[in-house]
């Protein structure tokens, strides 16, 4: 996998002295620098294919791939290149049609839990034919919807198919690929006091999923942590072993976010009970978020990737 950013380290220390400084100015320069990076992505793949490109773009839980695979839709758009993105999360099967676990509850996180057929279809027409038909998947009902939607596309388009799939070696196998980039979304940077790693990069997607689950789908935290170590086994199953065959990695780390998350996360977090079986990883969350220097939300520019964990940015 190629490595298509500036590796850079993050000290609490410096973090705090930027946010304590200049928050705005720290916010609006980590925000640049991430656009920054979709932008080199952008012109790579509005010059790089020749003929219909299928980005394959695969993240874990809260890493921001769904936010990260509108922005690249947007800015090729503005290079006046045609693209779309369509959700590989609508080719689920439904509820209670996935494959079943040892204990025999159901695996949505599998690959089989998708309609390969119908999604290998879409795939092949849209190389082939230029038109597919897309269908959408009713999650209040728990199955397929009936209706679908018809996309047709131009020599040269890109279609970004996204979900924590994306990148496994099944469509390689079925599909030429001369026609698919595959990209990989994450939190790649760590954040360390001194020589101590103080947040690890998959407890910076759980911070965010905490935010997320609790302030739009009405999951209070003690529910997301109990959630947390089955995303965890999906993830580490059937996404991470695929890392290295990626083209392309984004880092979605900004520096500045625990900043602005602890504020408002920290007061759920404390409020779990000590006799709460997720006692002991609240806790922990808190000693570590209590360490940053607060940053309002408002110092959050409005088109930030992390406005997808808490709200009131930019529509894409």
């Amino acid at each position: 996998m190629k490595q298509n950013f500036h590796k850079r380290t993050l000290k609490l220390e410096e973090i705090n002295r930027f946010a304590k400084v200049d928050p705005e100015g720290f916010a609006q320069s980590e925000n640049e620098r991430y656009q920054r990076e979709i932008d080199a992505l952008a012109r790579f793949l509005a010059v790089g294919f020749d003929s219909h490109c299928l980005v394959m773009l695969s993240g874990p839980s809260s890493s921001g791939k769904t936010t990260t695979a509108l922005m690249l839709r947007d800015r090729l758009r503005e290079m006046d290149v045609d693209a779309h993105t369509i959700s590989m999360d609508d080719f689920y099967r439904g509820r209670e049609q996935a494959p079943r676990l040892p204990d025999g509850s159901f695996d949505y996180e599998t690959l089989e839990a998708l309609r390969l057929d119908t999604l290998e279809t879409c795939m092949r027409d849209l190389l082939q034919k230029g038109c597919a038909e897309i269908p959408r998947f009713d999650f209040q009902a728990g199955k397929p919807a009936e209706e679908t939607r018809e996309l047709c596309i131009q020599p040269g388009s890109v279609v970004i198919f996204e979900g924590i799939h994306a990148i496994n070696p099944y469509f390689e196998r079925h599909l030429p690929s001369e026609n698919l980039f595959k990209i990989f979304v994450n939190t790649v940077t760590p954040i360390y006091d001194g020589s101590d790693k103080l947040v690890a990069r998959r407890e910076l997607r759980l911070i965010r999923r905490l935010l997320r689950d609790e302030r739009f789908r009405g999951s209070p935290v003690e529910n997301t942590l109990g959630m947390w170590p089955q995303v965890v086994r999906g993830e580490n199953e059937y996404m991470f072993p695929y890392v290295d065959t990626a083209d392309y990695l984004v880092d979605t780390t900004h520096a500045y976010e625990s900043c602005v998350f602890a504020p408002l996360l920290l007061p759920s977090l404390k409020a779990v009970p000590p006799d709460s079986p997720h006692a002991a990883m609240a806790a922990r969350l808190v000693s570590k978020l209590e360490r940053f220097e607060p940053v309002s939300l408002d110092a959050m520019p409005r088109d930030s990737l992390l406005r997808e964990f808490v709200g009131d940015g930019v529509s894409y």
